[in-house]
C-alpha cells in the first residue's frame, strides 16, 4: 500500500469529465469534517448533469461541536473538534465498524451532525465514515459506503486549503490530519477516485502565496484532472441548507462565486477568528488526482498509510512536528472570570 500512489502516478490520470461521463452512481464524501458535506452538493449537480444516475452524499466523523448539554455562548468556541465512532451515532443503519447510513433524525446525543441536516433536505440517504481506525480502517468503511451504493466513482470535497499543505508552511496548518486520513482513505478505494477543492483558500489555514504554490506543485506534476464552475441552481441549494447548520468556511465559498473576493473574516480558531483572502481561483472547484496531491504536496500521509487507529496516526504526525487537531482542547471559554 505504501507504493500504490507510485504505482498510480506512473500513468497520465483520467479527466474528471471522462470519469462522469463512465460512471452510474458516484459518492461524494467531505474531506474534512463539519460543513465539507454539504458543499458536496455542487460536485453532486455537475455529476447529475454529465450524467451520473445516482449521486450519494457524505461525510466523516468529526464535528465542533459541545459535549452534550453545553451551551456555546459568545466567547466560547470550540477548537479541537470530536472525530467521533459511529457507536455514538443514534437512528443509524451501521454498515461497518468505520461506517453509517443517516438519515434526517440522525444524532450523537441529540447533537445532529452536518451529514444528518443534509439528509433531511435532501430527504434521501447520506454516510458517514469514522476515522477511528486510523487510515486503514476509514478506508474499509469508505469501501463498505462504495459497496453499498455500487458506485463506481468517489470523490472527496475539501474546502479552503489544509489538504495541500506540506507541513512545512510559515503558519502551521490547523485540522489536517482529518483531511489527510481521508484523502488516504480515497486514494485507496478500488474504483476511480478524485480530490476536489472549493472555496480556494476560504479555511484561511494556509496563506495564499503557500496555497498558491503548492497548487502549482500539484499542476507541475500533472495532477490536474478537472475545474469545473457550479451552476447559479446548485450555489442556491447550497446556501439554502447551509441555513440549516453553521458552516462558517463553506458559506466563503457562496461568497466566492458572486463575486465578494478580498479579505473575509472567518469565525475559527480565536476569539478573534481569522482572515480569508478570497480570489477568482475561489470560484471554481480544482479536481485532482488523490495519488498525485500526495506524492507532490501531502508527502506526509505516506506515513500514516498503514494506521489502524486515530491514536496511531496522530502519533505519527507529532513526530513529524505536525500538531494534529484531536490533540487540542475541545470547548475553551474566552471569557475572563
Amino acid at each position: 500500500m505504501g507504493h500504490s500512489s507510485k504505482r498510480k502516478t506512473m500513468q497520465t490520470p483520467e479527466t474528471l469529465e471522462d470519469l462522469a461521463h463512465k460512471a452510474k452512481s458516484a459518492v461524494i464524501i467531505g474531506n474534512g469534517g463539519g460543513g465539507d458535506c454539504l458543499v458536496g452538493l455542487l460536485a453532486a449537480g455537475w455529476l447529475t448533469r454529465m450524467g451520473v444516475e445516482r449521486v450519494a452524499l457524505g461525510g466523516i466523523a468529526c464535528q465542533w461541536w459541545t459535549a452534550p448539554g453545553q451551551d456555546r455562548p459568545e466567547l466560547v468556541d470550540v477548537l479541537g473538534p470530536d472525530m467521533y465512532s459511529v457507536d455514538d451515532l443514534d437512528q443509524v443503519n451501521r454498515i461497518h465498524d468505520y461506517a453509517a447510513i443517516c438519515r434526517g433524525d440522525t444524532n450523537s446525543h441529540g447533537r445532529k451532525p452536518h451529514e444528518a441536516v443534509l439528509a433531511e433536505h435532501l430527504g434521501d440517504e447520506t454516510f458517514i465514515v469514522s476515522h477511528q481506525g486510523g487510515v486503514k480502517g476509514s478506508a474499509d468503511g469508505l469501501k463498505a459506503v462504495v459497496e453499498y451504493f455500487d458506485a463506481d466513482l468517489v470523490l472527496a470535497m475539501d474546502v479552503g486549503s489544509d489538504t495541500l499543505s506540506t507541513g512545512r508552511e510559515v503558519r502551521p496548518t490547523m485540522t489536517v490530519l482529518a483531511d489527510h486520513i481521508t484523502l488516504a482513505a480515497v486514494m485507496s478505494q478500488n474504483v476511480a477516485s478524485v480530490f476536489c477543492l472549493a472555496g480556494f483558500g476560504a479555511d484561511a489555514e494556509l496563506e495564499i502565496e503557500e496555497l498558491t504554490a503548492n497548487t502549482g506543485k500539484v499542476l507541475s506534476a500533472g495532477g490536474l484532472v478537472g475545474v469545473f464552475a457550479p451552476s447559479q441552481r446548485d450555489i442556491k441549494e447550497l446556501e439554502n441548507v447551509q441555513k440549516l447548520a453553521f458552516d462558517p468556511v463553506g458559506q466563503l465559498v457562496v461568497a466566492a462565486y458572486r463575486g465578494n473576493f478580498g479579505l473575509h473574516h472567518v469565525p475559527t480558531a480565536s476569539p478573534w477568528g481569522q482572515v480569508a483572502r478570497m480570489t477568482p481561483a475561489a470560484v471554481p472547484i480544482w479536481a485532482f488526482s488523490p495519488a498525485i496531491v500526495i506524492d507532490a504536496v501531502a508527502q506526509d500521509v505516506t506515513k500514516i498509510l498503514g494506521t489502524t487507529s486515530l491514536a496511531e496516526a496522530e502519533r505519527i504526525y507529532l513526530e513529524l512536528g505536525r500538531l494534529p487537531e484531536t490533540c487540542i482542547v475541545g470547548r475553551i471559554d474566552f471569557r475572563r472570570t
